[in-house]
C-alpha cells in the first residue's frame, strides 16, 4: 500500500539518468559514509539509487527495536522503496510521508545541483516496534549525490528514535535549508481527503456493506461498467490488489 509510488517513480524517470554516465565509485563512497553514520548513531539509513530503482539498507542496533533479525544489518533491495520499514509504518503516516517526499522532489528537481544538496525533508512518523506497538521516529530525506548533469540520483533517508514519544496528530512535515535556515511547513490533512473522489468513497462504502457491482450500479444510478471502472481506479490509487485490501487501506488511512 503506497499511494504515491507511481508519482514518485515518474519523478525519478523524469531525471533521464539512463542518458548519463554515472560513476559507480560514487555509490561506494556514499555507502561507506552511511556505514560510518550507522556505526556512530545505531539508527537506520537507506540509500536509494534513482537510476537503478535500487536501495541499500543499513540498520544499527535500532534494528532490534524494529523487530528485524540481527544487528547491524545491511541489505540490498531491488526496489526504490524500503518496504522492510514501510510495512511497519502507521498507514496514516506513510501516506503523509510519501506526500512530503513528492513535494520535496518536486521542489528540489529544478534547482541547481549545489542547491539540491542544501535541502532536506523532515517529519515524525510512527513505526511498529518488536512488540507491535508504535514508536515515534524522526525521519529525514535528502539528496546525497546529483548526477553529472545535476539531476536527482542518490537519495538518503534516515530513521532514528525520537526523543518525544507523545502522540502525534500529523507528521509535522517540513522542508528545511541547512544553508539559509529557511523552513517550509506543510499540512496534508485536506490533500488526504481528496485521494479518493466522493464517488469512489461511495462505492467503497457500498462494498463495505457487501454490495456487488450490479447492486451498486442500481443504487447509484450508473452503469456496471462505470462501477467497475471506479473500482479499478480505487485499486490503482491505493496500490492494492483487490476490493478487500482497498477497503482495509482506506479505513486504516482514514480516507472514509
Amino acid at each position: 500500500m503506497d499511494i504515491l509510488r507511481k508519482e514518485l517513480e515518474q519523478i525519478y524517470s523524469a531525471q533521464h539518468l539512463d542518458e548519463e554516465t554515472l560513476d559507480a565509485e560514487e555509490i561506494e563512497c556514499c555507502k561507506n559514509v552511511v556505514a560510518n553514520i550507522i556505526t556512530v548513531t545505531n539508527a537506520c539509513c537507506v540509500i536509494t539509487d534513482a537510476a537503478r530503482d535500487y536501495c541499500y539498507l543499513y540498520c544499527g542496533e535500532l534494528a532490534s527495536l524494529l523487530g528485524m533479525e540481527g544487528a547491524p544489518i545491511y541489505k540490498e533491495i531491488g526496489s526504490s522503496d524500503e518496504d522492510i520499514i514501510y510495512n511497519r509504518m502507521h498507514p496514516e503516516d506513510l501516506v503523509e510521508k510519501r506526500m512530503l517526499e513528492y513535494e520535496f522532489f518536486k521542489f528540489v528537481s529544478p534547482l541547481p545541483a549545489r542547491e539540491k544538496l542544501q535541502y532536506k525533508a523532515i517529519c515524525r512518523i510512527r513505526i511498529k516496534d518488536d512488540k507491535g506497538g508504535y514508536r515515534v521516529f524522526d525521519n529525514s530525506t535528502q539528496i546525497m549525490r546529483c548526477s553529472p548533469a545535476g539531476k536527482i540520483w542518490l537519495i538518503l533517508c534516515c530513521y532514528d528514535l525520537s526523543s518525544c514519544q507523545e502522540g502525534i496528530s500529523d507528521i509535522n512535515p517540513q522542508i528545511i535549508n541547512n544553508h539559509s535556515g529557511d523552513i517550509i511547513s506543510y499540512s496534508f490533512s485536506d490533500k488526504k481527503k481528496h485521494i479518493l473522489t466522493n464517488r469512489e468513497k461511495e462505492i467503497l462504502l457500498l462494498i463495505k456493506e457487501g454490495k456487488l457491482s450490479k447492486q451498486i450500479a442500481d443504487i447509484l444510478g450508473i452503469s456496471v461498467h462505470t462501477v467497475n471502472r471506479h473500482r479499478q481506479n480505487i485499486l490503482e490509487r491505493l496500490c492494492v490488489g483487490n476490493s478487500v485490501e482497498a477497503l482495509t487501506a482506506a479505513i486504516s488511512m482514514r480516507l472514509l
